[in-house]
């Protein structure tokens, strides 16, 4: 059997400017921020850090990197789905305009995405290419990723094979760290869900 590859995927801490559709604006991490995302890391040991290139993600890894002295990887697979019009707006300002937009949007994303954003699945594929490159030539070894909510539900909605939907109902608050092991015997590739702690 081929050594197993652990990735952990930790989500950013909080981001400055409050609630709001925030796929690729680039808002630094507030100092709680900071602090959640230092309490999930506490003593782990990465091989590898990989992270999306927008600021709060990337600030921390950065930083993590240089404690822990490893190379940073910046990857722009893992960044968060565009949401187009909607980036910067709160779900109440989406409402305003458009009624009906969010719920359309939540109960069939490839058909209703938001104005102008990137589409659902360009969004899917580009994670799980992302995913694919992160296996290649990596066993045994452990792995850190540091992204968005929408990049990790999007990831088990591939790896457990769940309609995009279902993997809304996935709660993935600010500084969550969730594990996957994934196992390959030769017939193919077994994935493991260790656990998915909230910050």
């Amino acid at each position: 059997m081929i050594e197993p590859i652990t990735v952990d995927f930790l989500r950013h801490g909080e981001a400055r400017g409050g609630q709001y559709y925030r796929g690729i604006t680039d808002d630094p991490l507030t100092e709680r921020g900071w602090r959640q995302m230092y309490s999930q890391c506490g003593e782990g040991q990465w091989d590898a850090v990989i992270c999306s290139p927008l600021r709060r993600c990337r600030s921390f890894a950065s930083a993590w990197c240089e404690q822990q002295q490893l190379e940073l990887l910046v990857e722009p697979a893992w960044m968060e789905i565009d949401f187009g019009d909607w980036e910067g707006q709160t779900a109440e300002q989406i409402g305003l305009h458009s009624p009906d937009a969010l719920q359309a949007f939540y109960l069939d994303p490839v058909k209703y995405p938001p104005p102008n954003a990137e589409t659902y699945p360009n969004f899917a594929e580009r994670v799980r290419n992302g995913w694919e490159g992160l296996l290649a030539d990596r066993a045994g070894q452990k792995l850190l990723v540091v992204t968005h909510a929408g990049v990790i539900r999007a990831l088990f909605a591939h790896v457990f094979d769940m309609p995009a939907t279902h993997s809304f109902r996935i709660e993935v608050p600010h500084g969550c760290l969730t594990r996957f092991t994934c196992f390959d015997d030769g017939n193919g590739r077994f994935v493991q869900l260790n656990f998915h702690k909230p910050g």
